[in-house]
């Protein structure tokens, strides 16, 4: 499925170069404020490093896991006179990704660990085709902005290291289509995003460090209104 819509982008992409060589009007041109929903699938692996009593590393736990979850948001963005389009979109809640539990002999008990991320914030390009004043295609590139925050629940004190909130950043990239109903528009996009990789090393406890890294597939419908 994955190598699918990788083929059905590239041919989107190779369409819009074609079409793009020649010159597009839009009628529309100024500040659009809007929502939108997405169905997002993630990918979250990460690695934690048990450091033993002589600052070695003892044990090296990898875990890889996926899910899926439904996202609404927010965006404000600004649309060119020739139909192109910058914009931020902002999320504004938290979700747990990535739980994962190990069991430990000495000291006896289970930690269950995974990753919060928190208020993503993006900023964009639609760089667009439009075929006449109502209907338009659009490739999107952007960086997102998140916050990572480790968590562990541990029953029996197995492990007193702690790890902190990190902000991370994402390349993101897409194509979608956008169809204008008077003031009003609406916009269908496909969008993945490859975020950098969360490390650090604890500095309290044992030492133990923990490494993950998050990527996400996006399908987003959104609804907006141009002032």
């Amino acid at each position: 499925m994955k190598d699918n819509m990788k083929n059905i982008k590239k041919a989107l992409i190779s369409a819009i170069a074609i079409v793009g060589l020649t010159t597009s009007a839009f009628a529309f041109e100024g500040f659009s404020v809007g929502a939108s929903y997405s169905s997002a699938d993630y990918s979250t692996s990460g690695t934690e490093s048990t450091a033993a009593a002589d600052a070695t590393v003892a044990t090296s736990t990898a875990v890889t896991k996926t899910g899926s979850a439904d996202i609404g948001s927010v965006f404000a963005e600004y649309t060119f006179s020739q139909g192109s389009t910058i914009g931020l979109d902002y999320i504004d809640g938290s979700a747990t990704l990535g739980k994962a539990s190990r069991t430990s002999s000495t000291p006896s008990g289970t930690v269950t660990a995974s990753a919060e991320i928190s208020d993503p914030l993006t900023l964009y390009a639609e760089p667009t085709f439009m075929f006449n004043d109502k209907f338009g295609v659009y490739l999107k590139g952007g960086v997102t902005e998140v916050t990572i925050t480790p968590q562990e629940v541990d029953t029996a004190s197995v492990t007193t290291s702690t790890y902190k909130a990190k902000d991370l950043y994402g390349q993101m990239m897409g194509y979608g289509a956008k169809f204008y109903m008077g003031n009003f528009f609406v916009k269908a996009e496909y969008v993945e995003t490859d975020f950098g990789t969360y490390t650090h090393v604890s500095t309290t406890g044992e030492g133990n460090s923990i490494t993950a890294d998050i990527d996400t597939e996006e399908t987003k419908f959104a609804l907006g209104y141009n002032f």
